[in-house]
């Protein structure tokens, strides 16, 4: 069966679900709504970086359907070559990594709340004034924690197979989900949410979406697990920002759910520091080195406690500073080609291996509204790079050949 005979979640599927959500809240923030974001979006840069947006955003849907184009004649093989009874005992294999991951969460946790207390603004403010002032140890053990928590995604992304194969156990979310949230509950902000539920979502989605009976309909349970980190998101933001959980906190932080305010934040002061003239990167950004104009900007911002500093970025900023505004482009359009040519690639062979890959990709064009591009491509290369470890582990339960 070829792609342009059936509907699946694609990379390009997330990209656009994702930068969809952010347009609408940076739309709904400029013309219909006021709340605490409101001074970063009234602003003469809101324009110019309105309109750079636009121009990615269709530079990248069109490197989408050339890729799909090109790649409109590959078949994709039917997920009946995989035994649920096989996704569930590798699950089962590897859960040790949740309960060691839950573990070092929890002694990490506890160690951040004998300074701080229960008090989740608290927990966030300690770790950003402290962050720049860790010893050894602390660095080293966030280090293996970054790393383990690639091997946890992993898991869920097996967990999400699991569920759309033989249905969703809410119980089992819920426990995995609490195993999953200590560690980056003890960072403060709301990636244990969004850590666990997005990989969790896009693997159910990819694997429905390629293996669903034609009479099955999507599990009710489904709008649960999408409902819950929703509601989550709004409240633990309201803890963050030291406010009480009522109606009206409630309903003044519901636009959450529709744009990312800090990456907005972040462009707007960037583009007002930025000199008229400036030497690109050429990269350095986008790999993490960091260009002098750029690393003198976030030094400015540390010292002036700038809230910008502490602003989590989209992908826009690094590519912009690295390429210039027409090379960016350039550089957004082969990178999100490549990215959906591979998804689509890995679905002629569907082994577990080239599941979670095109998941990956997913979670790539996922975090690119949310994080910068040196993270996004940290992130893949990290999770590839267990990936592997992983395949070799499971080797044995894997029916086909990996890709």
């Amino acid at each position: 069966m070829g792609l342009r005979n059936k509907t699946y979640a694609l990379p390009s599927t997330f990209f656009a679900l994702m930068w969809g959500l952010t347009s609408l809240g940076g739309f709904l923030y400029s013309n219909l709504l006021t709340g605490i974001a409101k001074n970063y979006f009234d602003d003469v840069y809101l324009q110019e970086i309105s309109s750079y947006q636009l121009s990615m955003l269709i530079v990248v849907f069109a490197a989408f359907l050339l890729a799909r184009f090109t790649r409109r004649e590959i078949s994709v093989e039917d997920f009946s070559g995989f035994d649920s009874s096989v996704i569930v005992d590798i699950r089962h294999k590897t859960q040790w990594i949740l309960y060691l991951f839950f573990i070092l969460g929890i002694y990490r946790l506890i160690s951040v709340t004998s300074v701080t207390g229960w008090d989740y603004s608290a927990i966030r403010t300690y770790y950003l004034d402290s962050r720049h002032n860790f010893s050894e140890y602390e660095l080293y053990f966030l280090r293996i924690a970054s790393y383990l928590s690639q091997f946890a995604v992993l898991y869920i992304c097996i967990l999400g197979m699991e569920s759309a194969l033989i249905g969703i156990k809410l119980r089992k979310v819920v426990t995995d989900f609490l195993l999953f949230a200590p560690m980056m509950m003890s960072l403060g902000g709301r990636l244990f949410i969004l850590a666990f539920f997005a990989p969790f979502i896009f693997s159910y989605l990819l694997t429905y979406s390629i293996a669903r009976d034609k009479e099955k309909k999507i599990d009710r349970k489904l709008l649960l697990v999408l409902g819950l980190p929703v509601v989550m998101v709004i409240v633990v933001q309201i803890l963050k920002m030291d406010e009480t959980i009522s109606t009206e906190t409630i309903g003044a932080y519901s636009t959450e759910v529709f744009y990312t305010s800090s990456s907005y934040i972040h462009m707007k002061e960037l583009w007002y520091s930025l000199p008229d003239e400036f030497p690109l990167g050429y990269g350095l950004n986008s790999l993490g080195v960091g260009s002098p104009v750029y690393s003198q900007i976030l030094e400015i911002w540390e010292l002036e406690n700038n809230p910008a500093s502490v602003c989590v970025p989209s992908m826009i900023p690094q590519a912009f500073l690295d390429f210039g505004k027409n090379g960016s482009l350039v550089f957004f359009f082969i990178v999100f080609y490549l990215i959906e040519d591979r998804a689509m690639v890995c679905m002629k062979s569907l082994t577990l291996k080239n599941m979670l890959i095109i998941i990956l990709l997913c979670l790539v064009t996922y975090q690119t509204v949310m994080s910068s591009a040196f993270y996004c491509l940290r992130a893949f290369i990290v999770g590839y790079v267990c990936l592997i470890i992983f395949n070799r582990f499971c080797h044995s339960k894997i029916v086909k050949t990996p890709y």
